[in-house]
């Protein structure tokens, strides 16, 4: 059965946006996007995607308007700045939000949405940058059932599974919970590594040890290559992971949580900012734990 096409608009060509972008353009759908540099989009532009000269121009032009931008700051001047996409919108238009920005900043898009009539789902997503360009994303969803329906023809092309896990609210609130976990395995697997190396058991080793075990996981995998090699491209940056943190720091204090073992992890990557390590990957916050490590 043919999938069914709409027109989208995609706001936000980073690393995972662009990959996502693409995704979209590749199964059909028309596709007009923005990004605060021009020249992100111009693959996409050479592939058949429309360019809209700003956020209101694009959401005109789309019966759906998908973002994906870094954090609250740029969603909320992409949204209601001046020539924010929320001004373009039609009624009934879907807004999908995959960025990862907090319940506040949630909350302040969907009430802006709503009051100009079109339909809202938050959908953060996890994967690497690996995973957005072949379109196997998760993605975590939160609004009506009605607007999490509307969305599939976008969501199943860019990812491979969608959970509707609640309000849109709750969608973000998850997503922040999920890289806490992100963040905590990434320090023992930090942690671990540079006491296997100091030990002189080796990388190698520990990794076979570890995923022989009731622990293995395809994370470790990929993680602990990366930091053997002293790999650390980046997939997902140190200030991202950071920007997360803080926000599930605050999360957790608005709901009278006490989250003591991610506070001190969310340290270690402003540590790591502090030594120009922001852009990298967060594996490079190994750095902090071994200065051996560092990329530099």
């Amino acid at each position: 059965m043919r999938q069914e096409t709409v027109r989208v608009g995609f706001i936000g060509l980073g690393i995972m946006g662009g990959g996502m972008a693409a995704n979209l353009l590749g199964k059909g759908h028309a596709l007009t996007v923005w990004n605060r540099t021009p020249s992100r989009a111009d693959e996409l532009r050479a592939r058949g995607a429309s360019w809209a000269e700003t956020p209101r121009a694009l959401a005109v032009a789309s019966e759906v308007v998908c973002v994906c931008v870094a954090d609250p700051a740029a969603l909320d001047q992409v949204a209601t700045g001046p020539n924010g996409f929320v001004g373009g919108l039609a009624a009934g238009t879907l807004v999908i939000d995959f960025s990862t920005v907090g319940p506040a900043a949630t909350r302040r898009l969907e009430a802006a949405c709503t009051q100009a009539g079109a339909r809202f789902l938050a959908s953060p997503v996890t994967g690497s940058r690996n995973a957005a360009a072949a379109g196997t994303l998760l993605m975590m969803c939160g609004g009506t059932e009605q607007a999490f329906a509307a969305a599939q023809p976008i969501l199943q092309s860019v990812g491979a599974k969608a959970i509707l896990v609640g309000s849109a609210e709750q969608a973000s609130q998850v997503k922040l919970m999920g890289n806490l976990i992100i963040a905590h395995m990434v320090e023992a697997l930090s942690e671990a590594g540079a006491l296997a190396v100091h030990a002189g058991v080796g990388m190698d080793k520990l990794l076979e040890v570890i995923q022989s075990s009731g622990f293995a996981s395809p994370f470790w995998d990929f993680k602990g290559k990366a930091l053997a090699a002293r790999d650390f491209s980046t997939h997902f940056s140190v200030d991202l992971m950071h920007k997360d943190l803080t926000l599930a720091v605050e999360m957790a204090n608005g709901l009278g949580v006490p989250v003591p073992g991610t506070s001190a992890i969310r340290e270690v990557y402003q540590m790591a900012r502090v030594r120009g390590l922001g852009s990298s990957d967060i594996m490079a916050t190994a750095a902090v734990v071994d200065p051996a490590l560092d990329e530099s």
